[in-house]
């Protein structure tokens, strides 16, 4: 038994709870109601569209369509981390392996050896996986991309002085990759400390509305987790590292022209 549909009524009862917003904002006197039309129509339309083509997607449930599937996912993340970081797109062939390596292997790994799919490319648990480990994988990238480069930006004497003391890249960048790592990491531990406790998550609340048991959907729910914890950890970190070719110099000088505003 699947979840129960909701109709066009009813969507429409739903977003008539913006009405609340619409009303504090007048009440602020804040202008922002234009960007909240535009915000919400965007994802609805956007929405609709996913599961426009994931229905034909998952009809065909090609290895190769789904694997293509993926790539333009993951052409789509790296565009955003970068341009959400304030780096230019020019370290995209840099980043792009982090990701490829990072959610291709974590995904890989789990389809093949925890979830067992039948076929095992089955696009039903492919692309939603695939899906949740790029959005969070994503948000800490950029978290700590921009976090690495801006801190070296703004304390580029004290970067300089550890370089021609004569330190290595990798020397002298590791106390603001720490920083970096940290800003990223933090998030994402307080969040799942507070899992089933404060708040219950998405794939869970969203089988247990499909029929799974409790103890089905929470499973599962543990099972993503892992992954994508250690999808963002591979990725992040692979971002890092793979951008330290374009983002410094061969004297180990930071590249000021990476950054968008320069």
């Amino acid at each position: 038994m699947g979840a129960q549909d909701i109709g066009i009524f009813e969507l429409i009862i739903a977003y008539a709870t913006l009405l609340i917003s619409i009303g504090i904002l007048r009440f602020l006197k804040i202008n922002l109601f234009k960007d909240l039309v535009t915000s919400f129509s965007r994802m609805t339309i956007q929405l609709l569209l996913v599961g426009l083509y994931l229905s034909y997607i998952f009809k065909y449930n090609s290895l190769w369509l789904n694997c293509l599937y993926i790539l333009i996912m993951m052409a789509a993340a790296n565009h955003s981390l970068l341009k959400n970081s304030g780096l230019k797109l020019q370290l995209f062939s840099f980043t792009f392996p982090s990701l490829l390596i990072g959610i291709g292997g974590v995904l890989a790994y789990f389809t093949l050896l925890v979830f067992k799919p039948e076929p095992m490319y089955d696009a039903k648990y492919m692309i939603p996986v695939a899906g949740m480990l790029l959005g969070n994988s994503m948000n800490r990238t950029i978290v700590t991309l921009e976090r690495f480069y801006n801190s070296i930006k703004q304390d580029n004497e004290g970067y300089v002085s550890l370089v021609t003391m004569g330190g290595s890249v990798s020397e002298s960048i590791m106390p603001y990759f720490r920083t970096a790592y940290k800003a990223g990491i933090a998030p994402t531990l307080a969040n799942f400390a507070t899992i089933g406790l404060v708040s219950l998550p998405g794939m869970m609340t969203g089988q247990i509305l499909g029929g799974s048991t409790p103890m089905v959907a929470i499973k599962y729910q543990i099972v993503i987790l892992l992954a994508i914890y250690i999808a963002t950890e591979i990725s992040t970190i692979l971002a890092v590292l793979f951008s330290l070719k374009r983002g410094f110099n061969r004297f180990g000088f930071l590249r000021h022209e990476i950054f968008k505003n320069s």
